[in-house]
């Protein structure tokens, strides 16, 4: 499985500081999702700290309870929360096999 960290994490200011921000992350659905959402994790942890940030920002719906979970087990704390609201109530890709990181700031 080969991850491309360019088009996954994005440097930015607006996290504040010296923090790297995820706007988008995600993995392909299957037997290896949650292997490939720990090492997409592990390289955006890279990127950070080879651009000299002290913090990574990512964000993740709890409706998707194994990104979620996994970026809990990676010691990642929510400090912000929101809600997502979907025509019929339709869980969208907010579900347990989606392993996707996003940030709606």
């Amino acid at each position: 499985m080969e991850i491309s960290l360019s088009s996954r994490a994005i440097w930015s200011r607006r996290s504040g500081g010296d923090a790297c921000y995820i706007k988008f992350g995600a993995v392909r659905p299957g037997p290896d999702a949650a292997r490939g959402f720990s090492r997409l994790l592990a390289g955006c942890e890279q990127l950070a700290a080879d651009r000299g940030a002290s913090v990574l920002v990512a964000g993740a719906n709890a409706g998707r309870d194994r990104a979620w979970t996994a970026l809990a087990g990676q010691g990642f704390r929510p400090s912000l929360q929101g809600v997502a609201m979907h025509r019929d109530n339709d869980a969208g890709y907010h579900t347990s096999n989606c392993y996707v990181i996003d940030d709606w700031r």
